[in-house]
């Protein structure tokens, strides 16, 4: 299975002949689900089956919807002013004229954003507007889906590809490391027969002690953890579920065991190569942050 990106768009676009819906639909990163919907007055009490089918396609990530609802009619566009509400409202304006003692009144701007002071004449019921939107949605959801797998498609190729030099790189260090332990024990028992010229100190005792700094400065351990991470690593990117927030937790792993041959070892050439994966390990870290 390929993995997800959790960067997409979608947007669609849905007519009849009472009303024109346009819904854009934007996916991108985050370490949950967050659903933020910008909707019109006479949509949002259909917010929580906009949620319900974005989380059948987005485990995670921050999806932004912007919906614009246009009514289809006359050179007004189908709006009539609420004679009524208007009445209802010039009346309170009264009363606060002569409770304040003034005689401001409302400017035209004023009237209009009013609540319900416009009204629609083409009145659409509420079963055909869920429809329209929930369709437009649905359509929206399948175009972010297939963005979100193509960039997926894009990132696993990229991944595949560091993985494949990370493990060289660990290998590589891997040889260097046992090439360099007969190195490393005959320094270390020069150092300390340097150091002890002046005392009688038995030969075996200085082999010993330099057998524990080689002991010490060993990352085998460090090596053979980070390799089995590579490979768990892999197999969540190749497997049937999302596995995003694992690979991820893996990726910290392999640092700690990046830092820690970077600490133990005495060779120039294992820290080169340490650095190199560092920098492979932060470009795979900034893809996962983007995998569901």
């Amino acid at each position: 299975m390929l993995i997800t990106s959790m960067t997409g768009y979608g947007k669609s676009e849905m007519q009849n002949d009472k009303l024109i819906l346009s819904l854009e639909l934007r996916t991108v990163n985050s370490r949950f689900l967050d659903f933020s919907p910008r909707l019109p007055r006479e949509l949002i009490q259909y917010e929580d089956e906009a949620l319900k089918l974005v989380r059948e396609k987005c485990i995670r990530g921050r999806v932004t919807l912007a919906v614009k609802l246009d009514y289809i009619g006359g050179s007004y566009n189908g709006m009539v002013l609420n004679q009524n509400k208007l009445e209802d409202y010039m009346q309170v304006v009264k009363e606060i004229q002569q409770t304040a003692q003034c005689n401001d009144i409302p400017t035209m701007g004023d009237m209009l954003r009013l609540p319900e002071i416009i009204t629609n004449e083409n009145e659409i019921d509420d079963t055909e507007l869920k429809t329209v939107f929930i369709d437009a949605l649905k359509n929206a959801l399948i175009e972010t889906d297939n963005i979100r797998i193509l960039e997926g498609e894009n990132i696993q190729v990229d991944l595949d590809q560091r993985l494949g030099e990370i493990a060289g790189t660990i290998k590589e260090i891997q040889k260097i490391a046992e090439k360099g332990k007969e190195e490393n024990f005959q320094i270390y028992t020069g150092k300390i027969k340097d150091l002890m010229a002046d005392m009688n100190v038995d030969e075996n005792r200085i082999y010993q002690e330099a057998a524990i700094l080689v002991e010490k400065k060993d990352i085998t351990e460090e090596i053979v953890r980070f390799s089995s991470h590579v490979d768990l690593f892999s197999k969540y990117m190749h497997a049937n579920e999302n596995e995003g927030k694992k690979m991820n937790f893996l990726l910290q792993e392999m640092s700690r065991e990046v830092n820690t041959i970077g600490s133990k070892t005495d060779l120039v050439e294992i820290s080169h190569l340490v650095i190199q994966l560092k920098d492979e390990l932060e470009k795979i870290r900034e893809q996962v942050q983007n995998i569901v």
